[in-house]
């Protein structure tokens, strides 16, 4: 017998469908990765990602010189009914400000270590096809300025640089309200002569984490 495979699941009189079965699974996937990162804890995950870390260091640092000073950016937006942006900043960033590690780590499953000390947030998270270490700075004068940037009041901006000082990666968070509710745009520019999985990966790495951190703030109004 072929074709396609159909999965019959009844629990207690009740029937469940397939997907109702891979979003039970997708739950408990993340609540035992979140499990995991929280007993391995930062100096042994550092430890254990050493390899990946220095090979990531050893594929990165050459961008920006093969690149000419020129940045390309990867750009998500986001509109969401539900919450607005003093709501959610107010969530949001005060995660940030309190080194949740919990709600930072959670939010991505490619989210390693996040470390939040003296301004300087200590990240490390998928970049590309691995796990990438950098050290984010938030500050003023960043220059991205997207099409439209004039309509978005609350601009975050940040440089990320590897622990040699190698600038990689700049961000852009824009917030703000409208018609159909909160508005967000989420840039990072990379070194031009980065492969293309290094843009289209993070595109979908903001999508997945600002979802996640948007239910978390719409869960604790």
């Amino acid at each position: 017998m072929s074709g396609a495979l159909t999965v019959r699941t009844v629990i207690d009189g009740t029937e469940y469908s397939q997907d109702d079965i891979r979003r039970w699974e997708l739950d408990r996937a993340r609540t035992a990765l979140t499990l995991l990162k929280n007993r391995i804890g930062d100096e042994l995950m550092r430890e254990l990602l050493t390899e990946d870390l220095r090979a990531a260091d050893r594929a990165m640092t050459p961008l920006p010189g093969a690149s000419d000073g020129a940045w390309r950016s990867a750009v998500t937006e986001m509109e969401i009914d539900g919450i607005d942006a003093d709501g959610f900043l107010t969530w949001w960033q005060g995660r940030l400000a309190s080194a949740d590690r919990s709600a930072l780590l959670a939010a991505n499953p490619e989210h390693y270590l996040a470390d939040s000390a003296d301004g300087v947030v200590e990240i490390i998270e998928t970049i590309g096809s691995g796990p990438l270490r950098f050290f984010l700075t938030f500050h003023d004068g960043v220059a991205i300025e997207g099409e439209g940037h004039e309509t978005y009041p609350v601009r975050i901006g940040g440089t990320g640089r590897l622990a040699d000082g190698t600038e990689i990666a700049r961000v852009m968070h824009e917030f703000g309200n409208g018609p159909r509710g909160l508005r967000i745009r989420l840039t990072i520019q990379f070194p031009a002569s980065a492969p293309e999985h290094v843009f289209t990966g993070h595109q979908w790495h903001f999508a997945c984490e600002f979802l996640n951190w948007l239910e978390g703030a719409h869960a604790a109004q």
